[in-house]
């Protein structure tokens, strides 16, 4: 299963690398000595890069994307997309239950596509309970990974000799089904702040997850979701059937609040492009919100980096030369540049949103008066 780790360590794989994005899921199996349209797209779309290149890049390159052809010969898709990073001593494959662009790179590990998936759909923790004990997934991209389970080991020896009377038994079984609570709390807490998880849900009966999410250390940060649904020993697929319609379903909530609050909060919040991308490279958002698929023709200065929709040719920073970007290009290694986390959002909210122009974001502080203005 793709991770955020994987991410961060594909990007900083070392160049020059052949990069390429294909998208498997419209594919049909193919009839007998016919091409699959991914292998027909790569001949096409390796012409150009090719004659870009020097001689000696264009060997290196030319042995690589052999390497990619020859490994999507002989496979069947059993993905939906697939990101392929090749280099002489590089070779990593990233499947995905989710669509791409199909695109093809040379050079430094392409990972823009991989940014916004990870910004356009979050991980979450899921912890499925019942009386035997819990077991923990994790969910991205489509995709649902068993990771581990705890078993709940109730002592009811002493109650069935008669050692304990019916109130005293019932408390001693109330005392270990608390601990049990605590020590699950505990262990999803852990399990989400080490994938870096941006949710986890608690699926079970209400008696059996309101204790555990009461007992959730006060640290933990991230949003605690009940979901009242004896679901703890399906089958992981029937698991992911049953609950990713209700994990949508509370996406599009909290994409609604997230909105909500971006627009209403003038304090601590600011909206519309201009003054967002402002905001952003001055270092003082926290929290970006955008509508899915927004993007827009930017100016990136060559040598200090300033981006901004000013169709000047020369950046007013510093007086460099500027470049055409998009901003689906350059706003991932802003945001990485800047620590600065992106939330997209997606139908009703998307609408909402693009009322001020598709962006806002919470800033590290309050603005002041000085703030608004521009670089």
């Amino acid at each position: 299963m793709f991770t955020i780790n994987q991410l961060e360590s594909l990007s900083q794989l070392p160049p020059p690398l052949l990069t390429a994005y294909v998208r498997t899921a419209s594919v049909e199996p193919s009839l007998h000595g016919a091409t699959p349209e991914y292998l027909a797209w790569l001949k096409d779309e390796s012409r150009p890069v090719a004659e870009n290149l020097s001689p000696t890049e264009q060997e290196l390159f030319r042995k690589q994307l052999d390497r990619v052809e020859e490994f999507l010969r002989q496979r069947q898709p059993h993905e939906r997309s697939l990101v392929i990073v090749a280099g002489p001593a590089v070779w990593e494959i990233v499947s995905l239950q989710r669509e791409v662009q199909n695109e093809l790179h040379w050079g430094k590990p392409s990972v823009t596509q991989l940014l916004w998936l990870a910004s356009e759909y979050k991980p979450y923790g899921i912890v499925a309970v019942d009386h035997a004990g819990a077991r923990f997934f994790h969910y991205w991209l489509g995709e649902m990974v068993e990771y581990e389970e705890k078993k709940f080991a109730v002592d009811v020896s002493q109650w069935k000799q008669g050692e304990l009377g019916h109130v005293e038994g019932l408390r001693h079984m109330d005392s270990q089904y608390a601990h049990l609570c605590r020590e699950t709390a505990q262990q999803a807490a852990n399990f989400c702040t080490k994938k870096a998880l941006a949710a986890v849900f608690l699926v079970g009966p209400d008696r059996l997850i309101k204790p555990i999410k009461a007992k959730f250390p006060r640290s933990f940060r991230q949003t605690i979701v009940l979901l009242d649904q004896d679901l703890a020993r399906v089958s992981l697929l029937e698991l992911q059937k049953h609950l990713e319609p209700q994990i949508a379903s509370w996406e599009r909530a909290h994409e609604a609040e997230l909105v909500t609050a971006v627009a209403g909060n003038e304090r601590v919040t600011i909206t519309g492009f201009d003054e967002t991308l402002v905001h952003l490279q001055k270092g003082k958002i926290r929290t970006l919100v955008l509508t899915r698929g927004l993007d827009a023709d930017l100016r990136e200065c060559v040598q200090c980096g300033w981006t901004d929709r000013s169709a000047d040719p020369t950046c007013s920073v510093c007086g460099s030369k500027r470049r055409t970007v998009t901003l689906r290009d350059a706003l991932p290694d802003l945001a990485r540049r800047h620590q600065v986390e992106i939330d997209v959002v997606s139908g009703d909210a998307a609408e909402r949103l693009n009322k001020v122009e598709g962006m806002g974001a919470w800033l590290r502080q309050p603005k002041s008066a000085s703030a608004s203005g521009r670089r």
